[in-house]
């Protein structure tokens, strides 16, 4: 018996079916996109409800670069595309802006609709009036509910340095030595990475800027990794990379830099929530 050849039909319908499945796996990545920056802008507005500090806006690329890894953002570019002007002709609860961040205009989305009062079980902010002014800052969980498949280090490191943003608010921070804890925080959430030999803490930076260099592109990645997308004090961290050549010029003495650093002690104390009571509870 001669083997079953494909008709013109039969590949008339395979095709078929597959733009179908092409175009329903589109639709699920636009459908996704639109889920994790609404939740990310209700977490933001509710952050800034209780921090008057935070700016009541996010900038969509901000968005962009916290929800796609580096390494995809090319790939899903058009979708993201999509999906933003879909949520701009479609979503009543986002107004689009524009708004100076950091001395540039940028178009920004802002969430106009109050924000429910229960609390998201990945971000539980810390604020100013929860706390005493002597608190510990501590880090909070991440923007995301799954950390491993919405935050990915690019599959190619191309250098050993980061700037780490949203780390401090300037307004906020007093004393001789405030930087340390900042240092403290991101050597204790990089636990197990001993490769990172330089950190500066930018004190001008009113993004709350910190800068790393690591011993090797690798141990830039598990850096980025562990920070990218988290929550600390409040504030959602976010990470790029930085070349070489420019971290030098900025910081020549980092050119000799090569022991690996530790915390100033060995508390964790950004690791762990400080108890909190209530004012039911204090009464």
């Amino acid at each position: 018996m001669k083997p079953q050849t494909e008709t013109t039909s039969d590949k008339s319908i395979k095709n078929i079916k597959e733009k179908c499945v092409l175009k329903h796996t589109r639709k699920k990545v636009r459908k996704t996109f639109r889920e994790r920056y609404l939740k990310m802008l209700s977490n933001h507005s509710r952050a800034c409800s209780k921090d008057k500090s935070l700016p009541p806006y996010l900038a969509i690329p901000h968005v962009r670069d916290t929800l796609i890894p580096l390494a995809e953002r090319r790939r899903k570019q058009k979708l993201w595309n999509r999906a933003v002007q879909f949520l701009n002709a479609n979503e009543s609860r986002v107004r689009v802006e524009t708004q100076q961040v950091a001395g540039e205009e940028f178009p920004v989305w802002r969430w106009v609709q109050p924000s429910p009062v229960v609390i998201s079980q990945t971000f539980a902010p810390i604020t100013e009036q929860e706390l005493n002014p002597n608190r510990v800052k501590v880090w909070q969980g991440t923007a995301f509910d799954n950390i491993d498949t919405a935050v990915k280090a690019p599959s190619y490191t191309p250098t050993p340095c980061l700037k780490i943003r949203n780390m401090f608010d300037l307004t906020l921070e007093s004393g001789m030595n405030w930087h340390v804890s900042i240092e403290d925080a991101i050597l204790e959430k990089c636990t197990g990475n001993d490769g990172i030999v330089h950190i500066a803490v930018d004190k001008n930076s009113r993004e709350g800027c910190v800068y790393m260099k690591c011993a090797t592109p690798e141990n830039a990645g598990q850096a980025y990794r562990a920070l990218q997308g988290s929550w600390f004090d409040g504030k959602l961290v976010t990470v790029k990379y930085l070349r070489l050549d420019r971290y030098h010029q900025r910081f020549p003495t980092a050119i000799d830099c090569k022991t690996p650093l530790q915390p100033s002690n060995n508390l964790k104390k950004s690791l762990s929530r400080p108890p909190h009571s209530s004012a039911l509870e204090s009464s």
